[in-house]
């Protein structure tokens, strides 16, 4: 039988795509690029800014769908009363507020085509299971502001103080108070500044590959943080 590939798996496969690109240009370019090789250098260093946040937002979802399934697999000895607040409220709440309304960002169906959705939602709430699916939402923008934001709707409020020991050992050397939160700003940002201006050329290639290994601990640091949280959960809530 096949193996499941992890949510981290997964990212850390698209982001060798990103590193193989980075990889291209650096042996095939000059740094700074000639006139000639300008477009070529625009496409791959664009392709390595837009390609990774893509990656790390995806990461994102899959990782709250894949850990908090944990949640379903032991919902029959769940008692769902002694779930933290945020989590038990966030879970009805946004349950219902998507099946009414239509997952967030797209253009909602039709109401008649809404009431199967309703339905399975109601039935969640009743039989009190947690779907996964209702806090994976991003907003196509994985901020620090919404990356915290949905740690916070899981019951981890301060999702970057709780990680930033950890961080700082795998990243090497102490960081400022701020510098996860900033870093990860900074990355999202220039992918922006791409996919709005196709403007790549102000990037620089050691900016890109601190980005992909800050994208990388980051990853690796969000998952083990909120697969101990679920543990947690699954220990003292059954």
């Amino acid at each position: 039988m096949r193996r499941h590939v992890t949510a981290l798996e997964q990212f850390k496969q698209t982001l060798g795509i990103a590193e193989e690109l980075l990889s291209i240009e650096r042996k095939h370019h000059n740094n700074p690029p000639r006139l000639a090789e300008q477009k070529a250098v625009q496409g791959l260093r664009g392709g390595v800014a837009v390609l990774s946040v893509a990656a790390f937002e995806s990461f994102l979802k899959e990782l709250m769908e894949e850990q908090l399934g944990e949640l379903v697999t032991h919902h029959h000895s769940l008692s769902f009363e002694k779930l933290p607040d945020a989590l038990r409220v966030n879970s009805v709440y946004k349950a219902l507020d998507r099946a009414m309304k239509g997952p967030p960002f797209q253009t909602a169906p039709p109401k008649d085509q809404r009431i199967p959705d309703i339905e399975r939602a109601c039935l969640n709430v009743i039989s009190r299971t947690v779907d996964p699916r209702v806090f994976c939402e991003v907003s196509s923008n994985p901020n620090s502001k919404n990356v915290k934001a949905l740690f916070r709707d899981v019951a981890i409020p301060d999702i970057f103080t709780q990680i930033k020991s950890r961080f700082d050992h795998r990243w090497g050397k102490p960081t400022a108070q701020t510098f996860i939160e900033d870093k990860l700003n900074e990355v999202v940002n220039r992918r922006h500044i791409v996919a709005h201006t196709a403007d790549a050329l102000q990037i620089t290639r050691s900016d890109l590959k601190e980005s992909l290994r800050f994208l990388k601990i980051l990853a690796g640091l969000l998952e083990l943080e909120l697969k101990n949280h679920t543990k947690n959960l699954i220990k003292t809530c059954c």
